[in-house]
């Protein structure tokens, strides 16, 4: 029975890939380092502190201090999404259908609080969410489930009453592990063709609604 959903953020509540990844290249290029499509690909889904971690074993990066790094990107990347904004309106309905239907909303993201926090601002949904579990958190990430099962806890849910939506691999594993039902989303990085062990797999939120939600729990 559907009692929860949980949303990871990047790609899910918001197509922020381009920015992120605009706002790191400005970053790393004191190390002479531009991140190509294929490094972008490999680091999706994963905390800051991973990606950090690879960028040093690939790349021969400095050692930064996740939070600082975090946070010196994360202004470069709110400003250019600050110029772009466009509100959901499907994200928005089900939100809303969902609230009025007493299923409770959490956001599961392995982005640090600050900016979970200020995207969700910006994205004008923060006070939709009655839990925010970020990667502050948990101490395993994804592949992980414990992102995923940490919000259910705070819901107080069982994870088998649960759906997850998430674009990346690395998160529908997580959420595979935590038992959790999961609906995936198509990006152009994880076009449907990469992606495998969901329950359902939609393009964008226009394709879904409490109902269809609802007969995952049916089969």
């Amino acid at each position: 029975m559907l009692k929860a959903i949980l949303f990871d953020m990047d790609g899910v509540l918001i197509n922020s890939t381009k920015y992120i990844w605009e706002s790191f290249n400005v970053m790393l290029k004191e190390s002479g380092v531009h991140l190509s499509d294929k490094d972008v690909e490999k680091s999706l889904g994963l905390s800051m502190r991973d990606k950090l971690k690879v960028w040093r074993e690939d790349y021969g990066i400095k050692e930064y201090d996740t939070e600082e790094f975090s946070r010196e990107a994360g202004k470069i990347e709110i400003e250019l999404m600050e110029k772009e904004f466009h509100p959901n309106k499907a994200l928005n309905n089900l939100l809303n259908e969902a609230k009025e239907n007493q299923i409770k909303l959490a956001v599961a993201t392995l982005s640090l609080r600050w900016r979970a926090e200020k995207i969700l601002k910006l994205l004008k949904i923060k006070d939709k969410f009655e839990v925010i579990v970020t990667g502050n958190d948990v101490e395993n990430h994804k592949p992980h489930p414990d992102v995923f099962l940490k919000a259910t806890k705070l819901l107080n849910v069982n994870p088998e009453d649960c759906i997850v939506f998430e674009d990346a691999p690395i998160g529908i594993e997580a959420a595979k592990r935590g038992n959790i039902k999961i609906v995936a989303i198509e990006t152009e990085f994880f076009p449907k063709e990469e992606l495998k062990d969901f329950d359902l797999i939609i393009r964008d939120f226009s394709e879904i609604n409490l109902e269809r939600l609802k007969c995952l729990f049916e089969k």
